[in-house]
Parts: structure tokens; sequence; C-alpha cells
């Protein structure tokens, strides 16, 4: 609960001006990348609408927001995206209060599909992997 309402006093803080706020996939995953003939193309534009442009890169990382390597992908993924378009030290700084949002949405949505395949795999530890990823979120903000 702790981690739910700081992530919402926060994102209430951080705003939805037009150079945070926009139109975004939402789901920009590895598994909805096709990649032929060198090319890369995104899919599944269920989750498409409006949306803070940091959440793409905590819903890129969707399910594995534990892995050791986030640092190292979302470091990958600040240099990119700064080649394309401004970020600055308030949007980078917010990345993980984006993630902790997409980790919650990901909680929930297993507790409510609980009969789909994907939410009978991951219920067993996903909410102990959560409330960890919860308390590392806080304490960093510190």
């Amino acid at each position: 609960e702790v981690a739910e309402s700081t992530v919402v006093e926060r994102l209430i803080r951080y705003g939805d001006e037009p150079n945070r706020f926009g139109l975004i996939h939402a789901d920009m995953r590895l598994a909805n990348l096709l990649i032929s003939n060198g090319e890369t193309r995104l899919i599944d534009f269920d989750d498409c609408g409006l949306g803070w442009f940091m959440y793409d890169f905590a819903a890129g990382i969707s399910f594995m927001e534990d892995d050791v390597r986030i640092p190292e992908l979302k470091q990958a993924w600040v240099r990119s995206y700064r080649a394309a378009r401004d970020l600055d030290a308030e949007d980078e700084s917010e990345i993980e209060t984006f993630i902790m949002m997409r980790r919650l949405a990901l909680l929930a949505w297993i507790g409510s599909h609980i009969e789909v395949d994907t939410a009978k795999e991951l219920a067993p530890t996903f909410a102990s992997i959560t409330a960890e990823l919860g308390r590392r979120y806080l304490a960093q903000l510190d």
C-alpha cells in the first residue's frame, strides 16, 4: 500500500504536460516485436493510448523487473531515447516510479485473470517479488 500511494503521489507531482504525456504503445516488450530482414516492427496495439512516455520503458521490462540486467537495459533505453527526443533529469528520475506502477498493474492483472495460463504460472511468486521490489523502490527514494 505504501508503494502504491507513493507512486500515485509522485505521478501527480510529475504531471501530464505534453512533453511528458501523450500517445504511447504501453506494451512495447520483446513479445510484441517482429524482426525480419534486419527490420523491427512493433505489433499489438490494444494497450495503445494516452500515457506517460516513461511508461514505455516499464512496459518493456514487464515480468522481468527483478532481473539483474535492468540497470543496464535502463541506461541503454535512456541513451536511445535521448537520441530521438529530450529527456530531462526529472523524467529519468521517475523511471523507477513507472516500473513500480507497471508491476502493480501486472499484479492486479494476475489477480483478475487467474484462469489464464500465464497468470497461473506467475501467481505463486509474483506477489512476494512485487513486495520486495516495492521495498527496494521505497528505499531508493530515501
